[in-house]
């Protein structure tokens, strides 16, 4: 088994190489035209998904369909080279794009969104079935739902998957009040209750993958207290909080109990230090650098413990979260400059360079 991990992990170092660079994002925030950022993309690995959109999309949406077509090849790349006895695992990890591609849906319908608004945003290849490399749903599926116009269709739809089942137990809230939140969390349910049972029964050398996984809930759980604390106050936090990060319920419970969002950050000194996003929040009003914190301590940690493992699909997982982290800045970069953000705020959120 090591000999035959050996092999992939061989190849994903040497595609490694081709990751954009600290000095890459660095220059990209000097730009400020859509053509400066597919130049620049082009000639650092983009240029075949900038040519496969081309046709459809030009400016700003043409960077952001490019780059979500460059992080779903990255994602077949991953599976293609991952032996079969691993293959599952990695493939599950994967699901995640089915998710965040069905609620873009979800948000587009509700918002009567156009297709062509909505297609650039969904992590896919043009005619490449996602269902072999990132989750059961192909690209014909997709198509499908685009097609659909009520919300309830596409649960209907969705019902052959597990994604269907998990959206009907809360399709009666949704029909009550026209929001979404409590589908969009139901999805979130069925990912994080399936990635824990996949990983923690793999083989015993995941750990790592697990870890990872708790700490992304951790991170959600988190984000919807402060958020409510922000916005909403507390009456009904305890419903959207997801089961089985690291923090206990009692922990949970003081943090929901907290009078501010500095009292929050406080109470978290001994998971994560925030104080530069506490900062940024008191000057600007805004969570996104106590956001930006959490997401890049937690992808550097394990992005370095994944790339020290044993030969396995941690090194695989290592690569996919290299993909990840790079697709997340590009779009922050060219987003940032196409709404006019300013520079400090595209910082805070970034992961190669805050």
């Amino acid at each position: 088994m090591t000999y035959i991990f050996g092999l992939s992990y061989g190849t994903l170092k040497v595609k490694k190489t081709e990751f954009l660079k600290r000095h890459d994002f660095e220059e990209m925030l000097r730009m400020t035209s859509p053509s400066d950022f597919l130049s620049y993309l082009g000639g650092h690995g983009y240029e075949s998904d900038i040519s496969s959109n081309s046709t459809h999309y030009s400016g700003f949406d043409l960077v952001e369909a490019s780059n979500n077509f460059h992080l779903a090849r990255m994602n077949r790349t991953a599976i293609s080279v991952t032996p079969r006895e691993g293959r599952d695992v990695v493939a599950a990890y994967l699901t995640k794009w089915d998710i965040q591609n069905i609620k873009t849906i979800l948000v587009s319908k509700n918002l009567n969104l156009k297709v062509e608004e909505t297609e650039m945003y969904l992590i896919s290849e043009s005619n490449v079935p996602l269902g072999i490399f990132a989750g059961l749903l192909s690209y014909s599926d997709y198509k499908n739902l685009l097609g659909m116009v009520r919300v309830e269709d596409i649960i209907t739809y969705l019902l052959r998957y597990g994604y269907g089942k998990a959206l009907l137990s809360y399709l009666e809230d949704y029909r009550k009040s026209s929001d979404l939140t409590s589908l969009l969390l139901s999805l979130d349910l069925y990912y994080y209750g399936m990635m824990k049972d996949k990983f923690r029964f793999y083989s015993g050398t995941e750990g790592p993958i697990y870890r990872f996984i708790r700490g992304n809930i951790d991170i959600k759980n988190i984000m919807t207290i402060l958020k409510f604390k922000e916005f909403a106050g507390d009456e009904e936090v305890k419903n959207y909080l997801l089961p089985g990060g690291t923090f206990s319920e009692q922990h949970l419970e003081e943090l929901v109990k907290s009078s501010s969002v500095e009292e929050v950050i406080q109470k978290l000194k001994w998971f994560a230090d925030l104080s530069k996003g506490l900062d940024f929040y008191k000057k600007r009003g805004s969570l996104a650098g106590i956001e930006g914190g959490l997401n890049r301590g937690l992808y550097r940690e394990f992005i370095e413990i994944l790339d020290m493992s044993a030969l396995s699909i941690n090194n695989v997982l290592a690569y996919v979260l290299r993909a990840e982290a790079e697709w997340m800045d590009v779009r922050n970069i060219a987003l940032g400059r196409y709404y006019n953000i300013d520079e400090e705020t595209i910082r805070m959120i970034s992961m190669n360079m805050g």
